[in-house]
């Protein structure tokens, strides 16, 4: 005899409160970052910061986000050509906001280094969002490769919604980070 699990009838509910409980945890923890920035350096920004490339960085951001929404409604209409096309398109966004993230810093550590309040905040904060952009990188990698071998359908759009919504969080915590780092 065989245990079977018994699944709750809410359960989708309940994964749906768990995914926003985690993303507020993570939401506490760039506030955090974000205070430490005001406490260390107040209003203070460097000159060398380049207002531009933070507006392009935020452009891409914001562009993976409108692609990773179309593959999120291919998906709902079962095409899923349509969602592998959004999720291609999103990773190589998101793989272009880490190129020229990365070009950012080679200059930052000349123009306003780690030992100084700002560039070590500045760091901080820009690598704590790189890396969940990795992650989401990598939860949609697997989305694809799911949708590549066929084990995504309408019984599993659960994941697509999860990591889209991760996507959208790491995407808005971007636009805090920009104007926090870069406009004030």
């Amino acid at each position: 005899m065989t245990a079977q699990a018994h699944v709750p009838e809410n359960y989708r509910e309940i994964q749906r409160y768990g995914l926003w409980m985690f993303i507020i945890s993570e939401a506490f923890l760039f506030a955090i970052l974000i205070a430490i920035r005001f406490i260390f350096t107040g209003l203070e920004r460097p000159e060398a910061l380049s207002i531009p490339l933070g507006l392009v960085l935020t452009a891409i951001l914001l562009s993976s986000s409108y692609t990773l929404h179309r593959g999120e409604k291919a998906a709902a209409a079962g095409d899923q050509v349509g969602l592998r096309a959004g999720l291609v398109l999103t990773i190589g966004l998101g793989i272009l906001f880490l190129v020229i993230v990365g070009v950012e810093w080679s200059a930052g550590f000349e123009e306003f280094p780690t030992s100084t309040p700002y560039g070590s905040i500045f760091f901080l904060i820009t690598g704590a969002h790189a890396l969940h952009l990795i992650s989401g990188l990598l939860v949609l990698a697997s989305l694809y490769l799911q949708s590549k071998a066929g084990a995504l359908d309408e019984s599993t759009e659960w994941k697509i919604e999860a990591g889209a919504k991760y996507w959208h969080f790491v995407d808005v915590i971007w636009l805090t980070v920009f104007t926090t780092l870069y406009i004030l």
